[in-house]
């Protein structure tokens, strides 16, 4: 039986703690079988990908890896609430730098406790957050649609009302509830193409698309020196940790970053972050200070990536201003 109450109170208590949005939904309603038919018709059109995507299989065993878990809880956190520094567009990703688990310390991150202190607190079993990789638990983006809080478009992303610089966060909890919405957003225009037409590697080869191993926010980070063969360092552009393109041409994504609160701790780090200061800097200050930042896309064994992804950008920036 569904947990009316319940849900409203994980709803209110949500938005209490900043979140933008939450969403509730049952396993039984998490229908993963139409997640498995996507993935599968994308491993059909690029099976260069399945390699990637093998550990999301795990997605249909929730119930035999949590055998008490009920219902999923997903939550988004609007990141255009925070001024981006124009020197680091186009070089960081902002879901990395503006993500609240790289900001310790920060009132946001602080809310973030407090919200998984009150499940304990109302005898909620749970599991995510700040304890686990929920993106690892069940798929955030999927679960996010089934749930009425926004769309897919071409370039993948999850969009809500304000585009689709959303940080998400997931939690599998002990109680049955539910709490959905219904957002009305429009859909992409059939002719628009801005998204496949900017991305320097060609990851996004159809509407709906992408090969993980020749994306850019992959091989600057996860994929360390490992470079296909094929692609050029000049296709990563001037990216040196993720990559936004698809997103900032949107355009359902249209934002002044130059306006907004101070993101906690960015400010302090923008020069270090700079493409000659992080190829100078030493492997301390890099751990230290950048590594961090990168939530958890740069694995502290790597720290050269970032010296690599540095001298491709900078020369880039050299020959293309």
């Amino acid at each position: 039986m569904i947990n009316t109450a319940l849900s409203q109170k994980i709803y209110d208590m949500a938005i209490e703690c900043g979140f933008d949005n939450c969403a509730i939904l049952p396993l039984d309603e998490l229908n993963i079988e139409k997640f498995e038919e996507r993935l599968a018709l994308r491993t059909e059109k690029i099976p260069q990908s399945e390699q990637s995507y093998r550990w999301m299989k795990n997605f249909s065993k929730i119930k035999e890896i949590y055998p008490w878990a009920e219902s999923v809880i997903v939550c988004i956190n609007y990141m255009g609430k925070y001024r981006y520094p124009q020197s680091l567009q186009k070089k960081y990703a902002k879901a990395y730098m503006l993500s609240v688990h790289t900001a310790h310390g920060s009132p946001e991150h602080k809310n973030r406790i407090r919200f998984e202190e009150w499940f304990s607190e109302n005898d909620i079993c749970f599991s995510g957050g700040e304890d686990a990789s929920p993106g690892y638990m069940f798929p955030l983006r999927h679960a996010a649609v089934e749930a009425g809080m926004g769309i897919f478009r071409k370039n993948n992303f999850f969009y809500s009302e304000k585009g689709s610089f959303y940080e998400m966060e997931g939690y599998i909890i002990d109680k049955k509830c539910r709490y959905t919405h219904n957002i009305s957003l429009k859909p992409c225009p059939p002719n628009c193409s801005l998204c496949r037409d900017i991305c320097g590697t060609h990851s996004l080869s159809d509407e709906y698309m992408m090969n993980p191993a020749t994306c850019v926010s992959n091989l600057n980070t996860f994929a360390g020196e490992n470079i296909p063969e094929g692609i050029s360092p000049s296709q990563l552009k001037s990216w040196i940790c993720g990559c936004d393109d698809c997103q900032d041409v949107c355009p359902f994504n249209k934002h002044d970053w130059s306006e907004g609160e101070e993101f906690f701790g960015l400010q302090e780090i923008e020069e270090l972050l700079q493409p000659e200061n992080i190829i100078n800097a030493p492997d301390n200050v890099l751990l230290e200070k950048v590594v961090p930042k990168t939530d958890k896309h740069i694995r502290k064994e790597n720290v050269n990536t970032l010296r690599l992804a540095a001298k491709r950008a900078s020369e880039y920036i050299k020959n293309n201003g």
